[in-house]
């Protein structure tokens, strides 16, 4: 049976720049805190061992691959979940990969960033991912989209219409547009009737600023936890009967007309 409730820590870390070891070495007491606040799961930001990089190459390993097994050692260690982003190896660029593993140290997803940040010319320098899988924690079928596929609402859609409750989004989201990511969060999580959990880092990198404003925001839109411009843990408790309650209640899902769309996408 599936989990009723889900407490979640979302990372607000302050990512030391191009420094894998620094930002490794930082992430057991991370995980700790999350498990002392009672979190079933903890997200890290986007990349969270490098910073938002355009320089990936170096920086390459394979999934899994030394970040995955660390945070697979912190999952047995502290007995939750975790999600983590590493730059994976992969032709003819790398990849910006998140993943997830469980409380027994096994590696549970692996989701490749759909849409690489052409405005900041990610797409020069890493290559695309072609899928959005579904993965489990307790029961709750959950999705991983990464930072700039928050602007695309399709592969959202595609995780409801499988049945994910829950998407969580890793990300290095800039001060300069920070109100659009309040809004697209709400407005994903409103839109497909699912919670949907974004983690931002905070502090500056060589280009940068980072303002956090991570959030929780429930199937409704409704904001249950956020957080500032603070590293630290932000934690919430997802109520999953009342988002399963809402989806029976006012079933906007199953109003979809995808032929309907389909058609309307055909040119003229």
């Amino acid at each position: 049976m599936a989990a009723s409730t889900l407490r979640i820590a979302l990372i607000q870390q302050d990512t030391v720049w191009q420094d894998p070891e620094a930002n490794l070495a930082r992430a057991r007491g991370f995980v700790q805190g999350a498990a002392e606040a009672g979190a079933r799961v903890a997200v890290f930001p986007e990349l969270f061992t490098l910073g938002f990089t355009m320089a990936p190459e170096p920086f390459a390993e394979s999934l899994p691959g030394r970040t995955s097994g660390i945070l697979s050692a912190l999952s047995r260690e502290f007995g939750l979940y975790l999600i983590g982003t590493a730059v994976e190896a992969h032709a003819p660029h790398p990849r910006n990969a998140a993943f997830v593993t469980g409380p027994d140290g096994a590696l549970l997803a692996a989701y490749r960033k759909i849409h690489p940040f052409s405005y900041g010319e990610e797409n020069r320098h890493y290559s695309g991912g072609t899928e959005c899988p579904l993965f489990e924690i307790d029961g709750v079928p959950c999705g991983l989209q990464i930072c700039y596929d928050l602007r695309f609402p399709e592969p959202f859609r595609s995780l409801a219409a499988r049945g994910a409750e829950v998407v969580f989004l890793p990300a290095n989201w800039p001060q300069r547009r920070i109100a659009a990511w309040s809004t697209l969060l709400a407005a994903r999580a409103i839109e497909n009737q699912m919670a949907v959990c974004g983690v931002n880092r905070v502090g500056r990198d060589p280009h940068l600023e980072y303002p956090g404003r991570s959030a929780i925001h429930d199937a409704s839109g409704d904001i249950i936890a956020s957080g500032d411009g603070t590293e630290g843990p932000v934690v919430g408790d997802l109520d999953l009967l009342k988002l399963r309650a809402w989806r029976e209640r006012f079933p906007a899902l199953r109003d979809r007309r995808p032929e309907v769309y389909a058609a309307l996408e055909r040119p003229l």
